[in-house]
């Protein structure tokens, strides 16, 4: 069986917070790692609609290759630490995969980076970031 995994970095000192997890996730992935039948538990018991969501949340993570892939663009082109997670599978409810391979639905107050809009990008899937900026900044760091 394949291993998934959630992806992230941590950026130290990033718009007054002390750090912002950015979690990494495939934006479009052409073909599925595994049957998702593999992937998903539930998967025959969940309606068209439930399945799709669930095939589009567990195409974000990504495998390992695709991780050392990863690692080694932001090692030479940014400098960001690539963390990885394993996902335990099959994930037992496809209604509870998480949104971009761990975190909660999108809010307002986060943001995405495009890596495969970059000219440099040489990985074999399309890769964003995204972050949260809800978490309060840190007051003492700040500049006035």
């Amino acid at each position: 069986m394949v291993t998934l995994y959630r992806v992230f970095s941590i950026r130290e000192n990033y718009k007054n917070r002390d750090s912002v997890v950015v979690d990494w996730f495939c934006s479009k992935r052409e073909k599925a790692v595994a049957p998702y039948e593999s992937l998903i538990g539930n998967y025959h018991d969940l309606n068209q609609a439930e399945r799709e969501r669930a095939q589009k949340r567990i195409d974000h993570f990504l495998t390992g290759q695709e991780v050392d892939e990863l690692k080694s663009y932001m090692d030479r082109n940014y400098g960001f630490e690539v963390r990885r997670k394993e996902i335990d599978l099959p994930i037992s409810d496809g209604n509870k995969i998480p949104f971009f391979a761990g975190l909660p639905e999108p809010s307002a107050k986060g943001d995405y980076f495009h890596l495969s809009s970059n000219e440099k990008y040489d990985l074999s899937i399309p890769v964003s970031g995204y972050y949260d900026l809800s978490e309060p900044p840190n007051l003492i760091s700040s500049h006035d």
